[in-house]
């Protein structure tokens, strides 16, 4: 498996050893087994009901799950009851239970830590926009009243960001939106640091606004084409990250001699 690999770029599968594995060779999930069992059970008694006989299974109803037919027969199985059989059901059919054989595995952990840095960024900067109101101020002289604007111009930024990657993302595909959207806040974050007016560092908060607000939206949907069916609760737990960011912000605005004078009040 090669140690970098281009983030913009198309992958093959031969690039990553171990990764394709023949169905004959892998370790189905019990839940997939469990329910390719009792779909051959079901689909054999509503036969047997219908001849009202006892018939012993059909050769096309007695396919292992490990085998290219049995996959087959819980695809028909699966349409089948659905009432939906078209090229795209087929795709996710296949897909689907793909993803719940593989399960919870190092990659979708990873997965999560990756895309809760988007919650975590999210909840940082709006914690952030409020901590520097007040050094705005002093720099560059609005009132209290006109700085709240700030807010505002970041909101904005959230509402298009969400807008515009909540759809791109279906077009460009999730993996550059992702990319594209966390390069932006971090170029943006970085930038306002150096805002020589009011005006113009409300501008570069809406810029950051517009990556921070697009990458929210990618970060779910991205976790959820990755998660099992049965893991899926996984997806709300992404909002634990979201109190870590306003921890890290906060952190960030602590003055140290204020620490020091707390800390000599206790004792």
């Amino acid at each position: 498996m090669p140690f970098f690999t281009n983030p913009f770029g198309k992958n093959d599968v031969s690039d990553f050893e171990g990764v394709f594995v023949p169905l004959a060779h892998s370790q189905r999930h019990h839940s997939v087994v469990a329910a390719h069992n009792d779909g051959k059970d079901s689909l054999s008694k509503d036969i047997s009901d219908e001849k009202n006989i006892e018939s012993p299974p059909s050769p096309e109803n007695s396919y292992s799950a490990y085998t290219v037919d049995g996959l087959r027969a819980e695809i028909e199985l699966d349409l089948s009851a659905s009432g939906h059989d078209t090229a795209y059901d087929r795709k996710s059919k296949v897909i689907n239970k793909a993803i719940q054989d593989i399960g919870m595995g190092k990659y979708q952990w990873s997965l999560f830590v990756l895309c809760g840095f988007g919650w975590l960024a999210d909840n940082m900067w709006l914690q952030g926009v409020a901590l520097t109101l007040p050094g705005l101020t002093s720099t560059f002289g609005p009132s209290e009243t006109l700085v709240r604007y700030t807010t505002c111009a970041t909101f904005i930024g959230l509402c298009i960001g969400a807008s515009f990657w909540g759809v791109a993302s279906d077009v460009i595909g999730r993996r550059l939106a992702f990319n594209a959207t966390l390069f932006i806040a971090g170029v943006f974050g970085c930038a306002v640091g150096g805002g020589n007016t009011w005006v113009g560092t409300c501008g570069l908060f809406a810029a950051l606004g517009v990556g921070v607000g697009g990458n929210l939206p990618v970060d779910g949907a991205l976790f959820l084409e990755f998660l099992p069916f049965a893991s899926s609760g996984l997806l709300t737990m992404l909002s634990v990250w979201w109190p870590v960011g306003q921890l890290i912000s906060s952190l960030g605005e602590l003055d140290p001699r204020g620490l020091e004078q707390l800390c000599t009040d206790l004792e």
